[in-house]
């Protein structure tokens, strides 16, 4: 960016901020590449090792010298005749597609999962990632990770794992009571447990309006709000048969199973975060938990429910959930419950309140849709995003993969 930067207008101050990001990605690139070759010629010019060497030229921490080798060695670095492990995120840093941040993610769960899954496997885990650091930031990519390796893990298990597990207790809880007299918690949920928590918790622990008289926000923390969300929990189990709702739908378990796979021990998504076992879903299916099980043959997940209105019927959102699996913006991983109904075609512009003209998308993107640049439009029944012309001339039409589940990374 030039000195001349207050002669730009907007959209060319704008573009020239993304330009700059983009050489300094590239330049980070460099870098790494500089290292892998230190790295094969034993390079560190009279230090103990190459780590000491940055540490000591770079003045950075040995945290980051040692980032910046496993980068290097993974992105760069050539193993006799074969490629680099992840020559192709190399290539989209080089490129200045994506950043180190998104870098650092990928190289996490490559890392965890290089002995855990078959080369091919681990390939396209790896690619899918790479498409997503593309349109989304690192705390998303890091989410997906976790997904991946939370699939891959209880994909590793054996039925008698599984069914030893589920035999134990897997769930704690210490109550106390302190000098103050407030009673203290602390403990640990199973995935299956931890999934009810967070469904009730995101009902009954969103802020309440603004004051209307005064147009105060809610005064609570995160903390204070979780708390307050807890005691009414408690009340709600006491009177039994009463469930809190959001958006007019009672906080459930959505379990996403594919008939195909019935007669397997294939993982279940669970509320599109967590995976259980087949054996565990059919359990719960069972039970007297409140559960909505989202069920599709081979990759055909488009529903089709209920009927146009002013607003989305509940029908209509568990159809958007099997379909968008939440949030529909490039790169979000924001799951069904924070999401709401937006019209493509506004409903003021005779849009109508059907499935091939509703889209999910959570508060901060909806607000993104209304208020920037960025438009929507539904191509062959998917949602397709498009940038401002200042930052995509091409228009190239961009769909969120973050939601792509694990189980289908090599299909």
């Amino acid at each position: 960016m030039s000195d001349n930067s207050r002669s730009l207008s907007d959209d060319e101050l704008a573009a020239s901020h993304i330009d700059a990001v983009r050489k300094l990605d590239m330049a980070y690139a460099e870098l790494l590449r500089g290292i892998a070759e230190m790295q094969d010629r034993r390079l560190h010019k009279g230090f103990n090792s190459l780590t000491q060497f940055q540490t000591e030229s770079d003045r950075i921490t040995k945290g980051e010298a040692l980032a910046r080798e496993r980068a290097a060695d993974l992105l760069y670095r050539q193993r006799g005749p074969d490629p680099p492990p992840l020559a192709e995120v190399g290539e989209a840093l080089a490129n200045g597609l994506i950043n180190r941040e998104h870098v650092a993610e990928i190289c996490k769960v490559t890392n965890i999962l290089s002995d855990k899954v078959p080369a091919a496997d681990l390939a396209a885990h790896q690619r899918n990632l790479l498409v997503l650091a593309q349109q989304a930031r690192p705390h998303e990519v890091r989410k997906v990770g976790r997904r991946i390796v939370d699939f891959v893990e209880q994909n590793s298990k054996t039925v008698e794992d599984d069914d030893r597990e589920q035999v134990h207790p897997q769930c704690e809880l210490s109550v106390w009571q302190a000098k103050n007299g407030r009673w203290q918690l602390r403990g640990a949920l199973d995935r299956l447990g931890a999934q009810t928590l967070q469904g009730l918790l995101g009902v009954l622990a969103k802020p309440k309006p603004k004051d209307s008289a005064t147009g105060a926000p809610d005064p609570r923390s995160t903390a204070e709000r979780q708390g307050d969300a807890l005691v009414e929990i408690l009340e709600l189990a006491a009177r039994c048969d009463d469930l809190p709702v959001q958006g007019g739908e009672s906080a459930t378990l959505m379990l996403r199973i594919n008939l195909d796979e019935m007669t397997t021990n294939q993982p279940v998504l669970v509320n599109d975060s967590t995976y259980v076992s087949m054996n565990t879903a059919r359990r719960i299916c069972c039970s007297g938990a409140a559960v909505t099980p989202a069920i599709f043959r081979g990759g055909a997940e488009n529903l089709t429910l209920g009927r146009s209105s002013r607003t989305a019927t509940k029908a209509q959102r568990k159809a958007l959930a099997v379909r968008d699996h939440g949030c529909a913006f490039p790169g979000c991983t924001r799951t069904p419950k924070w999401t709401e109904p937006h019209h493509v075609v506004f409903w003021t512009n005779s849009g109508r309140t059907d499935l091939n003209n509703l889209v999910l998308l959570c508060g901060q993107h909806h607000r993104v849709i209304h208020h920037t640049d960025w438009q929507v439009h539904m191509i062959s029944g998917r949602p397709a995003f498009y940038a401002p012309r200042w930052l995509d001339p091409a228009q190239t039409p961009q769909y969120n993969f973050a939601h792509r589940a694990p189980d289908r990374a090599t299909a």
